[in-house]
């Protein structure tokens, strides 16, 4: 599942977690949209893969730096943890979780090997993962992309 704006002012953000990086809440969009039926308990893993810092959230933080205050909330918005952070805490998932900071072909085969091993380990670390990433296309082309692994090797795939 992708979902692809043009202009990440164009992602809907809401509630206290209004400072995340939009680039996070295009990330919990494809999330939201490509993920399965809740699964009775177990653990979900998180992994996402993205190369790209959000220009919005870095010149915010430089011009509330500027105007000589800064948010706390703006630091925590612009760390690139907030990219998958936001959706854990957002769908309560409290699986392992790691961001690839990398180009997404490679990310991608070796998110699918670690999150093989969460599911296949003894006992397993997560019940299902999600791989997600966000990558910028082209000037006006952002890009969220999710899909889900379980241990049968099923899912919902972008």
């Amino acid at each position: 599942m992708s979902v692809v704006v043009a202009d990440l002012a164009e992602v809907e953000r809401r509630g206290p977690r209004k400072f995340a990086d939009p680039a996070a809440w295009l990330v919990r969009s494809a999330l939201e949209r490509a993920r399965p039926a809740p699964a009775a308990g177990g653990t979900v893993g998180v992994i996402g893969i993205s190369e790209v810092a959000t220009r919005q959230t870095l010149l915010a933080v430089a011009a509330d730096a500027a105007r000589g205050h800064s948010s706390p909330r703006r630091f925590v918005a612009a760390g690139p943890g907030t990219l998958i952070g936001l959706g854990c805490v957002e769908f309560g998932y409290t699986g392992p979780s790691l961001l690839l900071t990398m180009p997404e072909a490679p990310g991608r085969e070796l998110a699918g090997v670690l999150a093989e091993d969460w599911l296949m380990s003894e006992p397993p670390a997560a019940c299902r993962v999600a791989i997600v990433s966000y990558t910028v296309d082209a000037p006006e082309a952002h890009r969220a992309t999710c899909h889900w692994i379980t241990a049968a090797g099923t899912g919902a795939s972008a």
